[in-house]
């Protein structure tokens, strides 16, 4: 029995969407083995980010900056580190940007909780592909940590706690930061907390609109939040909903 043909053709799908949309080997093998070694030890992803989600960050990333960026800085803000699985995508996709970057990582619980597999997670990600990325991580609760920022960001992915005290307030601090035309991401929608800190702040604000993604370019979503959950998708994931500010 060959185990590793008998996973792809279970897979198949999921993993040519790896291929296609983040084209990266360290990331394939990783949702590939579902999991990855850190300091000689086998990591089981357990309750990272799925294919739909992965792919659906690392097409927004990359048609942010084919939109938006020209020559300036590329800036994005992540809320919630975990093993780093999302890190990589973002990653990933800002070392193809020539210019000036800035990466900042707020997890208060990556060393305590997490015994900073995230942060070595992406180490090593950067190492297997001889890139150099700068990035800050901020060991402190996402309201202390945002609320000291004061430069602007192009995107804000927002992992991090499920309340909806908690997720409301990372989606102001995040408002507060993003820039024009930023995008504001953020997972596990499917989390009452999240879901309703979701609708609380954008229901009535005009000044967001939720996004999918349409033939590679961004497309206006009808609803807010959608109320059949069934689809699957690498464009419109019914897991991971991504906001994009538009000042009138």
């Amino acid at each position: 029995m060959d185990l590793k043909k008998d996973t792809y053709k279970k897979y198949k799908t999921q993993l040519d969407a790896i291929k296609l949309y983040i084209n990266n080997d360290y990331i394939y093998n990783i949702f590939f083995n579902y999991g990855f070694t850190v300091d000689e030890t086998f990591i089981n992803l357990d309750s990272n980010i799925n294919v739909y989600e992965a792919c659906f960050i690392a097409q927004l990333v990359s048609i942010y900056i084919k939109t938006f960026k020209r020559n300036d800085e590329l800036s994005v803000i992540e809320i919630g580190l975990a093993y780093g699985t999302s890190s990589l995508i973002i990653a990933n996709e800002m070392i193809k940007y020539r210019f000036k970057k800035k990466y900042v990582i707020i997890d208060p619980n990556q060393t305590k909780q997490w015994k900073n597999v995230g942060i070595k997670n992406l180490n090593n990600f950067l190492k297997h592909l001889n890139k150099k990325l700068p990035y800050e991580l901020i060991e402190e609760s996402s309201d202390v940590a945002m609320t000291r920022l004061e430069n602007k960001f192009d995107i804000s992915f927002i992992d991090g706690s499920h309340e909806e005290s908690i997720v409301i307030q990372d989606i102001k601090n995040s408002d507060r930061l993003l820039k024009e035309n930023g995008l504001m991401i953020l997972d596990d929608v499917l989390h009452t907390g999240v879901k309703d800190a979701i609708i609380d702040f954008f229901k009535d604000n005009k000044n967001y609109f939720r996004i999918c993604i349409d033939k590679g370019k961004f497309k206006n979503e009808n609803f807010l939040y959608d109320v059949k959950l069934e689809k699957k998708s690498f464009n419109n994931p019914k897991t991971m909903y991504c906001f994009q500010k538009r000042i009138k």
